[in-house]
């Protein structure tokens, strides 16, 4: 579903009162974390640090950790104009860009940013567009340039909106929810890696991605749909 929306009043009433009432919301639910000692280090730490994740889970994260001020790559286009917004106010910076328009100029600026002053970046491993769960090359070639630890995490929670008809399956958090946050070892990626070499580390973060938010939803007992479709898929190609 596209949002078209030009009045920037409107734009900019909306994410106040969305930010409100999320913030509301999660507030009231309860938080397990899964490797919390890596959050520490490089979220909440002084390192500098590439986060990867899905899609689905890209709501919860803004509001949680947008105080921090991390580089995020939104869409250059008219319809991503009510996303920065409410990014910007969440305190994100954001790069406009995508994998269809702008996206090498953006993905240049998260480069530059890691590189000075800036300490996080992230964007969703299969976006903008999908398809949900298949992880682009993008957030691996930015950690690989920047020299900066790529760190898969991802959420899932026993109470939750989804949007069922969205092709990510986009997930919130219901008040009074038990959310389980999980967090991968960062690691880096060889400047040296190229071609088939790279593209294994791209499939790695994929499986990584996957592997831990398939624990999540068995936690919090969470059905995606998307999940299962990557199922049916992976046993026709063994």
């Amino acid at each position: 579903m596209k949002i078209r929306l030009t009045n920037r009043f409107i734009i900019s009433l909306l994410s106040c009162i969305a930010i409100f009432v999320l913030r509301l919301i999660l507030f009231t639910c309860r938080v397990q974390y899964i490797n919390k000692k890596y959050i520490d280090e490089f979220i909440l730490g002084d390192k500098k640090v590439v986060i990867t994740t899905w899609h689905r889970c890209t709501i919860y994260f803004m509001i949680k950790y947008g105080f921090l001020h991390p580089m995020a790559l939104l869409s250059s286009s008219k319809d991503g104009d009510l996303l920065a917004d409410f990014s910007q106010k969440l305190g994100f910076i954001p790069a406009r860009g995508s994998s269809t328009k702008g996206g090498k100029e953006g993905s240049e600026q998260m480069v530059e940013f890691l590189n000075t002053t800036g300490r996080i970046v992230t964007t969703t491993a299969d976006g903008p567009q999908g398809p949900a769960l298949r992880a682009k090359s993008g957030l691996v070639r930015i950690a690989q340039k920047s020299g900066v630890h790529l760190m898969p995490l991802t959420w899932s929670a026993n109470k939750v909106w989804m949007f069922v008809n969205a092709w990510d399956k986009m997930i919130i958090p219901k008040p009074f929810s038990k959310i389980v946050i999980y967090a991968s070892e960062p690691y880096l990626i060889p400047k040296e890696a190229k071609g088939e070499e790279f593209d294994i580390y791209v499939k790695e973060m994929e499986r990584t991605l996957n592997a831990m938010t398939r624990h999540v939803d068995t936690m919090v007992d969470h059905h995606d749909p998307n999940m299962d479709l990557l199922k049916k898929e992976e046993g026709v190609f063994r």
